[in-house]
């Protein structure tokens, strides 16, 4: 018998705004951004606080499976820019083009390192995220989305902002200097993504009633390293929804 495949409607869209945001901001992590006298922030700032948004409404409505293989497909198109990049700017380039080849060797060279440490950073803090959101979401029976997110996002966030920057700029800034950049950088994170739950949760529940679905991760396995999509327990999730 030829098993049924779910067919999501809406999830490529989330898909693609979630790697999106995911390559921008490690490339922007190197950019440092002053914001007032003394505080800095790093350039992916503006962007990253949207990929935790993004994957809390993954996790609340195709639930965390579905969340946790979106994670893996954003390291891995972190890990294929990075190797891309560190090919292509050791490659040799005409005499007319050194300054500019120069140029962008000194910006595009650290990406590998930013790659690591967001992928580090990821692994401690995202998956963090999706679990606890999705662990609360069972003991709420589903309601206070907001403040699952912004609880869960919290930890997560503040996991992931402070392992990325401490192994990205460690020995390139002075020690005294990295609180200068990590404390703006949280208190921007933590306040965006407070504001940002609100249309996170509106569009969860537009998308949950579009899609038809609304799961509920009882009896699964939450390890990390399975990209296990369950397809087949959607039908029962949904039944415990009800």
């Amino acid at each position: 018998m030829v098993e049924k495949k779910t067919y999501y409607k809406y999830l490529m869209f989330f898909t693609a705004a979630f790697i999106s945001c995911f390559i921008v901001q490690g490339v922007l992590l190197n950019r440092l951004i002053l914001i007032g006298h003394g505080s800095y922030v790093t350039g992916g700032t503006f962007i990253f606080f949207m990929s935790p948004l993004i994957i809390d409404i993954v996790a609340e409505v195709y639930g965390f499976r579905i969340a946790r293989q979106l994670l893996w497909l954003g390291i891995f198109a972190i890990i294929f820019l990075t190797i891309s990049t560190a090919i292509v700017v050791r490659l040799p380039s005409p005499k007319f083009w050194e300054k500019t080849d120069d140029a962008y060797f000194i910006s595009m060279h650290t990406l590998v390192r930013s790659a690591v440490a967001g992928i580090i950073a990821v692994f401690l803090g995202q998956f963090i995220n999706i679990y606890l959101i999705s662990k609360l979401k069972i003991f709420t029976r589903g309601r206070y989305f907001w403040l699952r997110s912004v609880s869960s996002s919290l930890i997560g966030d503040t996991i992931t902002v402070a392992t990325s920057i401490i192994l990205i700029f460690y020995g390139r800034i002075q020690i005294k200097d990295l609180s200068s950049l990590l404390i703006p950088e949280l208190a921007i994170m933590v306040s965006f993504t407070a504001l940002g739950a609100v249309p996170a949760l509106i569009l969860a529940r537009v998308t949950a009633k579009a899609e038809n679905i609304y799961v509920y991760d009882l009896g699964i396995s939450f390890n990390l390293f399975s990209l296990s999509t369950g397809d087949n327990d959607r039908e029962k999730n949904s039944k415990l929804a009800t």
